[in-house]
């Protein structure tokens, strides 16, 4: 492949103008944006939305969308099957559940994390079915190559079979450049959650943070930006605290101002394929403070950029210590902005186009 334009398929259930798109899509995007950077033709095949066309390019990349979000993946395994032989190679995204590539003679695996017990968290006893088939489903795709964010998804796939020397990492990275130094923060303790309000995330434990934060420095408060299904709920736990405020959902720029401003990220997620807010949060000097779980422990680098925390309680302690101590908490901004510069799409691309060039002169 190298050296010579090469046309490559990526199957997704989502793009990058979805409204439900995340990190992931972002991430395809990107990567694509790459390949066509080096002279190769990308393709990425997902489903459809409301207002979304068929068919459009968006950045020199071609999108095509059919189908929701569960029968995308019929329609993406037919389109792929028919085209097959137009493709140097299929970029299969399992997201859950893939697009049954495993059933054609070449291709690779993208995946950013395993689900586990997103399924049953989210969908209750209902969920018990796809956390059973998940991995059932993910070992049928072993002996291919595997590309994946973080250690602890790859250590999630070997354990499933897949050989470590066939599965690459190439970790995500940031849109916008990390600060200089670190800015004015908020005259008051300001901890900051940013995500999808919904039961995986957790981010009902960071209000629980807050307010032990709050017994101990009693004018700290809590910011909440993102939206989703749990955010009734969350406002019915802030029960009229007037120093939790609830953002929404809001635009980049204004979303990293805020993180410049507040002082800690809190992160109590179940699991993450890797934690791209908190490196968000890292490039505005804000250091984070997770739970020690999948993903986080890959993002946060432990007594540098942040905390990893067992609890809400070890969570709450140790938001207060690095509040406290004003030392330590200017030496962790500083570690913060300094670990964000390495998180640049040029770089990720690159380091994506080179894996992909190679798999593909494996084939």
């Amino acid at each position: 492949m190298k050296n010579t334009s090469s046309k490559i398929l990526i199957l997704n259930r989502r793009d990058i103008r979805n409204p439900s798109g995340g990190g992931a899509e972002l991430y395809t995007h990107e990567i694509a944006k790459a390949l066509v950077r080096k002279g190769h033709e990308a393709e990425i095949f997902s489903g459809r939305f409301q207002g979304a066309p068929v068919e459009e390019r968006i950045d020199h990349v071609r999108y095509l969308r059919k189908g929701n979000e569960l029968t995308v993946h019929l329609y993406g395994f037919l389109y792929a099957l028919k085209n097959r032989r137009n493709f140097n190679l299929i970029i299969d995204e399992f997201n859950g559940l893939g697009f049954f590539t495993f059933l054609f003679s070449r291709g690779v695996l993208l995946i950013h994390q395993l689900y586990k017990e997103f399924w049953l968290r989210e969908l209750g006893l209902p969920g018990f079915f796809p956390y059973m088939i998940e991995p059932v489903f993910l070992r049928r795709y072993r002996k291919r190559p595997a590309i994946t964010v973080s250690e602890s998804t790859k250590e999630d796939l070997i354990a499933l079979g897949f050989r470590g020397k066939n599965i690459h990492i190439v970790m995500n990275a940031l849109k916008d450049a990390p600060l200089s130094s670190v800015p004015l923060k908020e005259s008051v303790p300001t901890l900051i959650f940013l995500g999808r309000l919904r039961s995986t995330k957790r981010p009902e434990d960071a209000i629980k943070v807050y307010r032990r934060v709050k017994e101990k420095i009693p004018e700290a408060r809590l910011w909440v930006v993102g939206k989703g299904p749990e955010e009734g709920s969350l406002k019915g736990l802030a029960a009229g605290d007037p120093d939790i405020t609830f953002f929404g959902w809001q635009a980049d720029e204004k979303k990293l101002e805020l993180l410049a401003r507040a002082h800690i990220l809190l992160v109590p997620g179940v699991r993450e394929g890797f934690g791209i807010n908190v490196i968000e949060a890292a490039s505005r000097a804000t250091p984070a403070v997770g739970y020690d779980v999948a993903g986080l422990r890959d993002s946060i680098r432990d007594g540098k950029t942040g905390f990893l925390a067992k609890n809400v309680e070890d969570a709450s302690e140790k938001a207060i210590r690095l509040l406290e101590d004003k030392g330590l908490y200017l030496r962790m901004a500083g570690e913060c902005l300094a670990y964000a510069k390495d998180f640049n799409w040029e770089k990720r691309g690159e380091e994506f186009v080179r894996l992909i060039e190679r798999l593909s002169g494996e084939h």
